[in-house]
């Protein structure tokens, strides 16, 4: 795991200048309330107002979160697979909660698994009566003016999302026939007044990304709800911050500019809640909130495998708290109550002078039997790519309406063997060289010197598709090294990858293929049979590599380890260097042929002439 100085230096040379004050002052600032607390002044010098605050309710939104097992009556607790069962008396209840790691204290403080019980259909009668007690017993644990309930409980990125619980569940609560006077919904109003003041002064300047939209996110549904100064301030924040997040986290072919699929669901979600809240307010919808609510559903329709799940790029794993499916429902079913228009669901072609930047690089070919999904794009914006992994050039495909190759996916956040490898080139269908990662990973969240995309098209000619990428991930190194390669697609037939290697001297190269823990495979001779089902497939090597078989981990959803074969050709070659592999579909005749260039590859039609693929560097 890189620590080193320069990998720190090219860590923070992408910062904007604004996110390294703004950390500053954060830390400054943290610093500060953690000298407080432990000289036991905070209570006395920071107040905890908590007025009466007048509000308008916000209808039902459509959306809907899920949770795990989790028991408001028996205090247990479930989030990423690790569970806790709460003490009864007050210390010890934060002691324990302060035991677990930092994600679990988040979802802790998140509430909307409040939200996702009151939805279940087996929800006890009862059950909002006790979700009520739990945010009144919870506010009582958790003042603002506690000690160290900064880092987690009132954390902005966890008040964001609870501010939006406690808006919901206060709507829950007069659905059920209680009144705005009762003893808690006025706490409940009176939570959202002060979260909402906290959060204003602690929006995530320093963080930005998906952190800062959801902050929006809350001001926006706090301006709503609340009928104070607090609320017309947060309104007015909100949307101010909205138009210019959208216009820069929204990319061109409308994906979430982090480039993570399980991400887009997320911030898809919140766009949408924003745009249905405004509407049901009767005020006008910000042109650039509708834009980014239609475009970015029509990009969730391109980007599932025929399962309806996302690809497992760049920290995306199995959906759980929300669902790919139903955001993608909603979303279609708003735009058209809205009458906004949905871009063509078909695989959009990046105008030549769009740059890298502003497109997400993820190309789709698909037939009857194949969906190919690959990943020809920038790791995400450079000042927060938090969620990068080294999946540069890597592929997902489907076969028969079942996941043949996959990506890794994501066990945890926290800092550990797991999450190096799930970050790591060896953990994506790609090629590393020399052992060093595409784009220089470390920690849990930290991205150092990263590949930048130097080429990305999708092509069709006949029949045939081609998917082509290129990126200078390493060319950091002594002797530099551009990696190029095209998918290619020929129907239900075949699909082939094509790798160029362009540099000098000597390189040790490694080219992973990882597949779903369903497939079987066995290597022969020259070539490895896989077994999915009923269907077989023949992966077929065209260069000098050797071939071996190997177990590894891969992590569908949080909190969940698999083991899985994946094949690794590697050699040790002077470059430049062309390498391929050919997956036959239920034929036998290779349909691919190198030239004696060493660069081009010749593909066989029947009864047509030969299509040529080379270098379009």
């Amino acid at each position: 795991m890189a620590t080193n100085l320069p990998v720190v230096f090219w860590s923070l040379v992408h910062l904007r200048p604004s996110m390294i004050y703004w950390r500053v002052h954060r830390t400054v600032k943290g610093g500060l309330v953690s000298l407080l607390d432990r000289t036991g002044l905070t209570s006395k010098l920071m107040t905890d107002v908590r007025e009466d605050a007048s509000v308008s309710p916000i209808a039902r939104l459509g959306s809907r979160y899920h949770c795990e097992d989790i028991d408001l009556n028996a205090r247990r607790f479930s989030f990423l697979k690790d569970v806790l069962t709460l003490p009864t008396d007050d210390g010890s209840i934060r002691s324990a909660v302060a035991g677990q790691p930092l994600l679990w204290q988040f979802h802790f403080g998140y509430h909307d698994y409040l939200l996702a019980l009151l939805d279940r259909e087996d929800a006890a009668p009862g059950l909002l009566d006790e979700a009520l007690r739990f945010t009144a017993d919870w506010e009582r644990l958790y003042p603002a003016t506690g000690t160290g309930v900064r880092r987690s409980s009132w954390h902005p990125y966890v008040l964001s999302i609870r501010i939006e619980a406690w808006i919901r569940l206060y709507t829950r609560a007069l659905e059920s026939g209680r009144t705005a006077e009762e003893a808690d919904l006025k706490q409940l109003a009176r939570g959202v007044e002060a979260m909402t003041r906290s959060l204003l002064r602690n929006l995530e300047k320093g963080t930005m990304a998906n952190h800062l939209l959801r902050n929006i996110k809350a001001m926006v549904l706090s301006g709503l709800f609340l009928d104070t100064k607090t609320g017309a301030q947060a309104r007015r924040i909100g949307l101010k911050l909205l138009g210019r997040e959208l216009r820069e986290q929204v990319l061109a072919d409308g994906c979430h500019f982090e480039r993570s699929p399980m991400y887009h669901v997320s911030m898809l979600s919140d766009v949408l809640d924003m745009a249905e809240a405004i509407a049901m307010a009767e005020s006008a919808v910000p042109e650039e909130l509708a834009q980014a609510a239609a475009s970015m559903t029509a990009f969730l329709e391109r980007m599932r495998h025929p399962d309806g799940e996302i690809p497992y790029f760049n920290d995306s794993t199995r959906s759980f708290f929300l669902r790919t499916g139903e955001v993608l429902q909603r979303g279609t079913q708003l735009c058209a109550e809205m009458e906004w228009t949905l871009p063509d669901a078909h695989q959009p072609r990046a105008a030549a002078s769009e740059k890298p930047a502003n497109v997400s690089g993820l190309l789709t070919a698909s037939s009857a039997r194949n969906w190919i999904v690959f990943d020809a794009g920038n790791v995400g914006p450079d000042y927060q790519p938090g969620h990068a992994h080294c999946d540069t050039l890597g592929f997902e495909w489907s076969l028969d309406n079942r996941r043949l190759v996959t990506d890794t996916g994501v066990f945890h956040y926290r800092e550990s063997r797991e999450r190096s490898y799930s970050r790591s080139t060896a953990a994506h269908s790609t090629v590393e060289i020399d052992g060093v990662e595409q784009s220089e990973v470390w920690k849990s969240f930290r991205v150092g010197r990263r590949a930048k995309i130097l080429h990305a098209s999708h092509e069709e000619v006949d029949g045939i598709t081609v998917l082509h990428g290129a990126h200078d991930g390493y060319r950091r190194l002594a002797k530099p090294v551009t990696h190029e390669r095209a998918v290619v697609m020929g129907g239900d037939e075949w699909i082939a990858v094509i790798d160029w290697l362009h540099g000098k001297g000597t390189h040790q190269y490694r080219s992973f293929f990882h597949f779903h823990p369903d497939a079987d495979i066995a290597a022969t001779t020259g070539r490895v049979d896989i077994r999915l089902g009923d269907a077989t497939v023949i992966m077929q090597t065209l260069g000098p590599e050797s071939l071996i078989i190997q177990e590894t981990e891969c992590y569908p959803a949080f909190g969940e380890k698999q083991s899985r074969q994946s094949v690794i050709l590697q050699n040790r070659a002077l470059m430049p260097q062309l390498s391929a592999v050919v997956f036959l579909i239920g034929v036998t005749d290779l349909p691919i042929r190198f030239d004696d260039d060493g660069e081009t590859v010749h593909i066989q039609r029947p009864g047509l002439p030969e299509l040529q693929i080379g270098p379009k560097l």
